[in-house]
């Protein structure tokens, strides 16, 4: 079954998101010059990088889980 364009924008920006959290989690992590102090002996920033950076992983997971979800033939038919 072909998936509707709303579907295919959907998942375009499930993918926006999800890289553009793991990319601003690189960022805060190992370019920005900020300083919050620090946590076991590492910069906070690079803490909070490496959770920006799961959390975009985490949304690239649930992407690709949307698009498997997406497949099934009966997705978007409900009964009462």
């Amino acid at each position: 079954m072909a998936r509707p364009v709303a579907i295919w924008i959907n998942i375009f920006f499930r993918f926006f998101a999800a890289i553009s959290y793991f990319l601003l989690g690189y960022y805060i992590g190992f370019w920005s010059e900020f300083q919050l102090g620090m946590m076991l002996t590492m910069p906070t920033t690079f803490w909070l990088g490496i959770l920006f950076m799961l959390y975009g992983l985490f949304r690239v997971w649930r992407a690709f889980m949307y698009i498997k979800e997406t497949k099934d033939a009966d997705y978007g038919y409900y009964e009462d």
